[in-house]
């Protein structure tokens, strides 16, 4: 952004940036607009670009309210406008939070794939029970939500410890495959270390401390 606008005279201008970026690159992008005189406006367009300005289209947008509810209209050709505060980083902020369940995700579902494929079965084959298994995977997510906000997370239907050797095993089966063990590997350690740290006997939303540490 700051590229694009260099030479030029922005004072007075609105600028929305819908390019991704690091949320603090976000607040220092709001900051020099502002001593340009303008403002900034940030947002992150949540849909392949086959899907902008359709139902399924959304934008996170932040920066100052009134501004966004000014030019709202304009904006929703695009998607729905979803507004969410006017720290200018934090339109970045849930966009990589959307991506970081996006990316791993995908990359969850080719490391699937080739696991099943080190046995000569085609993509077809796991496709169907890939599908079911990402449908299913919003069940989790309320209790899960739940306890991270109580900071409890009890462990008595699935405990870290038995999630953990499950995790072991995928390691495990994926080196027999051949396979690139980054993902899986990076998946045990956060078992290894919520383990190391006391929290065996939880569930799987204890791993949450892990990530924040």
């Amino acid at each position: 952004m700051f590229d694009l606008f260099d030479g030029q005279t922005v004072g007075g201008k609105v600028i929305i940036n819908l390019s991704s970026d690091t949320p603090a690159t976000m607040r220092r992008a709001a900051e020099w607009a502002a001593q340009q005189g303008a403002t900034l406006i940030v947002g992150g367009v949540m849909v392949p670009e086959e899907l902008v300005a359709t139902d399924s289209s959304y934008v996170f947008y932040s920066g100052p309210e009134t501004v966004v509810r000014r030019y709202e209209s304009m904006l929703a050709v695009i998607g729905r406008v979803d507004f969410v505060g006017e720290d200018p980083a934090l339109a970045q902020l849930f966009y990589q939070a959307q991506l970081t369940i996006f990316l791993t995700s995908l990359a969850a579902y080719l490391h699937a794939t080739a696991l099943v494929g080190s046995a000569g079965l085609g993509s077809d084959v796991i496709l169907r029970y890939a599908t079911e298994t990402f449908d299913n995977l919003s069940y989790y997510l309320p209790e899960a939500a739940e306890n991270i906000a109580s900071g409890q997370h009890p462990g008595e239907a699935a405990s870290i410890v038995m999630m953990s050797a499950t995790a072991d095993h995928i390691v495990g089966a994926s080196t027999e495959a051949k396979l690139d063990l980054a993902l899986p590997q990076a998946v045990k350690s956060l078992y290894d270390r919520a383990i190391a740290a006391g929290h065996g006997g939880e569930t799987w939303t204890s791993l949450y401390k892990v990530i924040v540490q």
